[in-house]
């Protein structure tokens, strides 16, 4: 089970979920259209090192962010320096699937002093394919997209004929009728991705910031993975002799209890 905690930043209500009982703190970031209780499910490898603060990002979960701008390193940075002051909590380690990647890269690089380790699973923000990256997109992308909100029709119909055609994989067919279908998760969709466009990490400087403060790195990514490729891990590691990497025989979402045994290993290591 799960304690439910809330922290007030400026106008917004965040909610970290806190599980485990270990003597060491770890601050976990979740992936797109899940929440921080989506790393429950870990407990049995993180529980016993780490007490575990699991946030629900921006637009996710039980967050409620009422800023006027979206969601930016800024607003990162200093809600994590809040939870650490206001918890004490002088050392932390990091662990960040897909998306969350980016923000445990992040805070890494922002507070390399008072970070232990660094889990990345599956992370983004290292070398995305450019089809998911929507960093690269041009403004006008940018803005065609944010009218799909609303008026999805055409955006449906010209999906399913690149599906027919095969020029879209079924995976990211999939992805797109599942996380586009209501309005509300278009909004979701298209806040999301503007905010994490402007989380972009200097890969060569944080593996000097790594390298600088000998920081574990644990990275562990799917063999089957078509949006973040299995070999990004060991480009990541490159270098970096506190890195280790584990390549399981998935795809890219495999944050469940199967994930447990390589986690237990990575614990101790």
């Amino acid at each position: 089970m799960a304690d439910q905690l809330q922290l007030t930043y400026k106008k917004s209500t965040i909610l970290f979920h806190r599980f485990g009982h270990g003597p060491e703190a770890m601050l976990a970031f979740h992936g797109f259209s899940e929440t921080g209780s989506s790393f429950v499910c870990l407990e049995p490898s993180l529980g016993q090192r780490y007490t575990v603060w699991a946030i629900d990002l921006p637009y996710h979960g039980g967050t409620r962010w009422r800023e006027s701008t979206h969601f930016a390193k800024a607003d990162l940075e200093a809600i994590v320096q809040q939870l650490m002051e206001e918890n004490g909590l002088h050392t932390i380690s990091l662990f960040g699937f897909s998306m969350g990647g980016k923000c445990a890269m992040e805070i890494c690089h922002r507070f390399p002093g008072q970070v232990r380790e660094l889990y990345l699973l599956a992370s983004d923000g290292i070398k995305t394919r450019t089809v998911y990256n929507v960093a690269v997109y041009p403004a006008w992308g940018r803005s065609l997209f944010k009218s799909i909100i609303s008026r999805p029709g055409w955006f449906f119909t010209f999906i399913r004929i690149m599906h027919r055609m095969k020029i879209l994989s079924p995976w990211l067919y999939r992805f797109t009728m599942n996380h586009m279908d209501t309005e509300e998760k278009r909004q979701r969709l298209y806040d999301t991705w503007v905010s994490m466009a402007n989380f972009e990490i200097d890969i060569k400087s944080l593996k000097q910031t790594i390298r600088q403060h000998a920081i574990p790195l644990k990275l562990v990514f799917g063999e089957r993975d078509e949006v973040i490729p299995p070999a990004v891990a060991h480009e990541m590691a490159a270098g970096l002799p506190t890195a280790t990497v584990r390549i399981i025989r998935r795809g890219h979402y495999f944050i469940d209890d199967k994930l447990n045994h390589t986690l237990e290993e990575l614990t101790e290591i």
